[in-house]
């Protein structure tokens, strides 16, 4: 079996596989994507980060607008929720601890964060608007051969969905999260197991890429290189990615990907992890948004004939808290 996937000119998609587009989901193109209030082009002005000079860098978000889930406004911060030792419900299982020397946003400037209440505002974060800057193709390819799933891509996004990087044009968000960043091509190929099995033990999550979603980028774990809850903290754009360097990834699922549901409402396959067990979006049986207490330490579950699979969330750890399986 091979499908593909490409934005090329010309070359129409073929792969019958939900989408989700990065961290956040301020997407253009149609009612089930979200919007941005962000204006296009150079931001030329100061540095301050008040709530109110940020407002123009809010995006709406279409699964914080319904009942199911966590409240937006008051996502639990993950940055006490990272285990180096066990996994458990709602944490990151990490096979590296927190360095707090290591670069990233400027805390002091973080206004959505809520330190006595370890919860952060999602709909009060800035995200870096789309502009002139424009990404080469995206990839993504599968290929079955015998008992191994090859997976293939390039790293951007194949709906040409990406932001105006890099963000040092753009002063006010720049002062919180100085990422000089502009995403660039880079190939992955994941050998996965047709039939993943699940190990005798779950394992910590790597850095780097855990696994590839179907947009063809790669899916980084939930913490900055600190060990901070990185969708709390990081700016990405206004289409859930950000680079690190030139290695463009998104940290949570954007939930335009979570597209193409199920018969029974049940999110379809948004990704693969990197131990061959797929990733489903953000819906569960019935259509109804899942949270943490409907997952495993993981973050998975098996049921129906669906089998064991990951799920997003819009919670910490947002896609895999350990693997189930053996990581390739």
């Amino acid at each position: 079996m091979h499908v593909s996937r490409t934005n090329s000119a010309g070359l129409r998609p073929t792969i019958g596989i939900a989408l989700f587009c990065g961290v956040l989901w301020g997407c253009g193109g149609n009612s089930s994507e979200a919007s941005t209030t962000a204006p296009t082009g150079t931001d030329t002005g100061g540095s301050g980060t008040t709530s109110a000079s940020l407002s123009s860098f809010y995006i709406t978000v279409p699964i914080c607008n319904d009942t199911q889930g966590p409240d937006c406004t008051k996502l639990r911060l993950g940055d006490s929720h990272l285990t180096t030792t066990q996994p458990a419900r709602g944490k990151l299982y990490s096979c590296s601890g927190a360095n707090p020397n290591a670069p990233g946003s400027i805390r002091s400037r973080i206004t959505w964060i809520d330190d006595a209440a370890q919860t952060w505002n999602l709909l009060r974060k800035p995200f870096l608007p789309a502009g002139t800057f424009s990404a080469p193709g995206g990839t993504f390819t599968i290929t079955e051969q015998g008992s191994t799933r090859v997976v293939q891509a390039n790293n951007l996004p194949v709906d040409g969905k990406v932001g105006d990087w890099p963000m040092t044009r753009y002063a006010a968000l720049t002062a919180i999260d100085p990422n000089p960043g502009t995403p660039s091509a880079k190939v992955y190929r994941f050998d996965l197991p047709v039939q993943p099995t699940v190990a005798t033990a779950p394992g910590c999550v790597s850095l780097g890429a855990i696994g590839v979603t179907a947009n063809g980028v790669v899916l980084y774990n939930a913490m900055d290189a600190r060990g901070n809850d990185a969708v709390a903290h990081e700016i990405v754009d206004a289409y859930g990615g950000h680079p690190a360097q030139s290695d463009y990834h998104y940290h949570f699922l954007p939930d335009r990907l979570d597209s193409k549901p199920l018969a029974d409402g049940h999110s379809g396959i948004v990704g693969w992890i990197r131990d061959g067990f797929p990733l489903y979006g953000y819906k569960g049986s019935g259509g109804v948004e899942l949270t943490n207490a409907d997952l495993d330490e993981c973050h998975g579950h098996t049921h129906g004939t669906l089998g064991y699979h990951y799920h997003a969330t819009i919670e910490y750890p947002y896609t895999v808290g350990c693997y189930r399986g053996t990581p390739r």
